[in-house]
């Protein structure tokens, strides 16, 4: 096949042959050229992708930065909530000022619970209530307290009547 493109080319005119070897060049520069375009188009492409990745992973990380530290599961032999609550509760105000416990449990992804326990409180001083919050967030495991509401007392000052919310994620025991 090759001695046949040889005699085919020699039977040629010089004037043809240079025409051939111009347009043999200009197919190959052309070739080369357009793969170096395919080439430039692609990396140009996934540059932007890369980009688009890193403004991304900048925002999850902002939004990680904001939610702050994602909570482990406490112990399964661990007490429950509202056992650990009541008890810190009773040994600074004291049974008397316990007005109501509310618990309440939450479904989250991946086979986990969120456990949540409103703790309200009557006539408890600053001072007793600060002695509760230290005593939770100095708990083994803490307590961590999700929300807290101050109000004052109606009819002395020195007393509020408060709000505790409390809550911990543990494995979601349900089926």
């Amino acid at each position: 096949m090759i001695e046949r493109l040889r005699s085919w080319i020699a039977s040629r005119a010089p004037r043809e042959r240079v025409l051939l070897v111009a347009v043999t060049a200009a197919g190959g520069v052309g070739a080369v050229l357009a793969a170096a375009l395919a080439i430039h188009a692609d990396l140009t492409a996934l540059e932007a992708r890369v980009v688009s990745r890193e403004h991304e992973l900048t925002a999850l990380r902002r939004l990680a930065a904001d939610l702050g530290p994602i909570p482990t599961p406490a112990p399964t032999g661990a007490p429950s909530l509202v056992t650990r609550l009541e008890t810190a509760a009773e040994a600074v105000v004291g049974r008397p000022r316990i007005t109501a416990m509310t618990p309440t449990a939450t479904a989250l992804p991946e086979g986990l619970r969120e456990e949540r326990v409103a703790l309200r409180l009557a006539g408890a001083s600053l001072a007793e209530l600060v002695r509760l919050l230290h005593g939770l967030g100095s708990a083994d495991p803490p307590i961590d307290v999700a929300r807290l509401e101050l109000r004052k007392h109606p009819d002395d000052s020195r007393h509020f009547d408060a709000t505790i919310e409390v809550a911990r994620v543990v494995p979601d025991a349900r089926p």
